[in-house]
């Protein structure tokens, strides 16, 4: 039985015949992958894929936006005016998406700190890029791209500034994790979580899937 349920709106007409092939492809080799390393898979979800809206607009670079509205509820919004449609957009952002679904599936934990928001985007981003490496897949997102290219002195910089609001659990998400400032970067909260978790991999000598299912605890500076 399928895991992964694909719901395409496409009231509108918007996406062609050959469209829909690639996003359901996209779909079942991201399911595939995801049911290969995580073992514990062993639950449904829908996935819905709409055109975007000011509720879950675009990045604009990729095309693409994705958001898990909870454990089994997954949402992908694409903008093919910006941006052709690709295989590999769709399978990278579903395996990230599914990051944060299997999360609150198996341990349904709530990001109460900044912190613990930077941890549960930064395990998402990882398993992105461990999914487009073990798959030998090359067209990475825009997005992927600069969490891999942060360079040490900016990531120094943005612990610096945010360091001591890590704990509080009333702040600017949009600022943080989306748009930036003069100050910090934009999508900070994701560089620093990408950081931190791969910090966090390299001293435990865990894989992403163990470090998936680690309480938000186990993660510190």
């Amino acid at each position: 039985m399928s895991k992964i349920h694909l719901h395409i709106a496409n009231a509108n007409q918007n996406f062609t015949a050959r469209e829909l092939s690639i996003l359901k492809n996209a779909a079942k080799k991201a399911e595939a992958f995801i049911f290969t390393i995580f073992q514990q898979f062993d639950y449904e979800v829908d996935i819905i894929i709409t055109t975007p809206s000011f509720i879950l607009p675009t990045i604009a670079e990729d095309g693409i936006a994705g958001k898990t509205l909870h454990s089994r509820l997954i949402v992908l919004s694409i903008d093919k005016q910006q941006r052709k449609i690709s295989e590999d957009f769709i399978f990278e952002t579903i395996c990230h998406e599914m990051s944060h679904s299997f999360r609150w599936e198996k341990l349904p934990e709530y990001a109460e700190t900044m912190f613990d928001g930077m941890i549960l985007e930064g395990l998402a981003v990882v398993l992105e890029e461990e999914a487009m490496v073990k798959t030998g897949r090359q067209d990475k997102q825009f997005f992927l791209k600069e969490m891999q290219k942060t360079p040490q002195a900016e990531i120094d910089k943005m612990i610096a500034v945010l360091k001591d609001k890590f704990e509080g659990k009333v702040y600017d998400y949009n600022k943080i994790f989306f748009t930036g400032d003069d100050i910090l970067p934009r999508w900070a909260g994701y560089r620093l979580g990408y950081y931190f978790v791969k910090q966090y991999l390299r001293q435990t000598d865990q894989n992403i899937v163990q470090a998936t299912l680690a309480s938000y605890n186990d993660f510190t500076l």
